[in-house]
């Protein structure tokens, strides 16, 4: 169809049912995500927005000029930089770039003093930062799960896929994540695209030039992710041994992977040496903030050993923590995913996923123990305010295929609908319960001394029901009258199909010497 025929209503193809369940699905997540304004003062992401302040308003990486009472910033050479990983800054500069032409006059800004040790976010930075988490991130959730629906609809049904999508989207911390401006929600984006990617186009196709291509972009992928966040390194390297199993000229795929990696790899040296006059250096080896202590010291390239780091080996009580504990367990928050488990036992019986299966097991297995082996405090396993552990946020797409693959059994279907429905609540009540940015770092029952006080309360977060006058738990009516509306309209849709129990048809794996069942 020509490009002008799609807006002429008369020549216009009419959208198919699964298409129309996507967007009314798409919608009430960007509604989820968008519904909460979070307008308080939050170190990790003003550190990401202050870098791209600097670039677009000063042409500088150093963030001079907004450094005062930042919690998260580096000190080198004289001048403050932001301490994190630049991958989420360098992709927030164009976007801040446009709405400055489109908003003139409403530059971002350094915070502010509140008495006489407070801060507060001045009112340009809280609409700028909200109008940047819109386009990085929450209409790139909102895509991606949907993409994840449709991926998952090829082992199990529409009408199951559904739910187990939004028990992701909205039943894990990728809610919070894809709401605030943090760097682990874009990782997760980008490494399980990566994977998507490799599984859809180079598993068992021959060494084309559309392949390799194709595993280039799976490898740029997974090489910004790193630059958006060092730790998932981890996970960039098992998707590059995945690659090379699942080809058929593994040497050529795993070239083409690594080289799509290189160009983030030449963006972060390249950063590096401007702000930090090493090319391996980072801003967590010059850290200069109250709350952290720093004593990282590189050679001259900037190389350093990971122990410096504070890294250490996982204890049993860290994998607690991060695991079933109420401060920061994530299963704790998330009970929905103990279904992984048993997810990985029914997915192996699909010998022609076996590839999938170890490469899923191997990413949460690998990075569940890299994030208890950092040490507690604010940077460590904990996550400072965090939600869970906000670290293990890039893994929550590869813990969520396994489960796919249990929906065969009633028993089982019973018992995800009632996690599905606990993690949706404790989220939703997160969300809710003004604290935009994470739970408190020293509470260690934050759900029942904070999350659940302020509830009790009516203390609910700034929202889009406030436009209306609307203050406490009556703001969040608007929000549940259109979710209702967009829930209504994709049962309804379900309804009318008739395609709800189709079977899913065995994957192409004769290179890999595999059975297919």
């Amino acid at each position: 169809m020509h490009f002008r025929d799609r807006f002429d209503p008369k020549k216009r193809k009419k959208s198919t049912r699964t298409q129309r369940m996507g967007f009314a699905f798409f919608w009430l997540l960007v509604l989820s995500y968008a519904y909460f304004i979070s307008s308080t003062p939050n170190f990790n992401t003003e550190s990401h927005l202050y870098t791209a302040f600097a670039i677009v308003d000063h042409g500088t990486l150093s963030i001079d000029a907004y450094q005062t009472r930042l919690g998260d910033k580096s000190y080198s050479n004289g001048h403050f930089y932001s301490d994190k990983a630049p991958g989420v800054a360098l992709l927030a500069v164009p976007v801040y770039a446009a709405l400055e032409l489109g908003f003139p006059g409403h530059k971002g800004q350094a915070y502010g003093a509140v008495g006489k040790h407070k801060y507060t976010i001045a009112r340009n930075t809280a609409y700028m930062r909200y109008a940047i988490t819109y386009v990085l991130l929450i209409v790139p959730s909102a895509i991606f799960s949907v993409l994840l629906w449709l991926f998952l609809c090829r082992f199990m049904s529409k009408a199951w896929a559904m739910p187990l999508t939004a028990a992701y989207a909205l039943g894990t911390i990728t809610f919070p994540y894809s709401a605030w401006l943090f760097s682990h929600q874009i990782t997760a984006m980008l490494l399980f695209g990566s994977f998507l990617i490799l599984f859809q186009n180079v598993r068992g196709a021959p060494s084309t030039r559309r392949t390799l291509l194709l595993t280039a972009l799976a490898g740029l992928l997974a090489g910004y992710s790193v630059i958006c966040e060092y730790p998932t390194l981890v996970i960039a390297g098992l998707l590059t041994i995945y690659a090379a199993v699942i080809a058929r000229d593994r040497l050529r795929v795993g070239a083409a992977f690594v080289l799509g990696m290189l160009p983030a790899a030449l963006i972060n040296l390249a950063y590096d040496t401007a702000a930090f006059g090493k090319p391996f250096s980072t801003g967590y080896m010059y850290v200069r903030s109250n709350l952290y202590q720093s004593h990282i010291h590189g050679n001259g390239l900037g190389l350093t050993n990971p122990l410096s780091y504070g890294v250490q080996a996982p204890s049993l009580d860290s994998l607690f923590q991060i695991t079933l504990s109420s401060y920061r367990g994530l299963f704790f928050y998330c009970p929905v995913l103990l279904l992984f488990f048993a997810g990985c036992y029914f997915m192996w019986k699909r010998k022609d996923l076996r590839p999938e299966l170890l490469l899923c097991a191997a990413i949460v297995l690998a990075y569940f123990l890299m994030v208890a082996s950092r040490p507690e405090n604010q940077n460590g396993w904990a996550g400072g305010w965090s939600i869970a552990s906000r670290h293990l946020t890039p893994i929550l797409p590869f813990m969520i295929l396994p489960i796919a693959f249990g929906f065969h059994l009633p028993a089982f279907r019973r018992i995800f609908g009632v996690l599905a429905a606990i993690s949706m609540a404790i989220m939703f009540s997160i969300m809710a319960s003004a604290y935009g940015g994470g739970l408190p770092y020293e509470d260690h029952n934050p759900m029942v001394d904070v999350v659940w006080a302020h509830l009790r309360h009516g203390t609910i977060d700034v929202n889009w029901g406030w436009l209306l006058g609307l203050r406490g738990p009556i703001s969040l009516a608007p929000y549940f009258v259109f979710a209702g509306l967009l829930v209504v309209r994709i049962v309804w849709l379900f309804r009318r199909g008739t395609e709800c129990v189709a079977s899913p048809k065995p994957v192409e794996t004769v290179h890999l010497g595999l059975e297919t069942t």
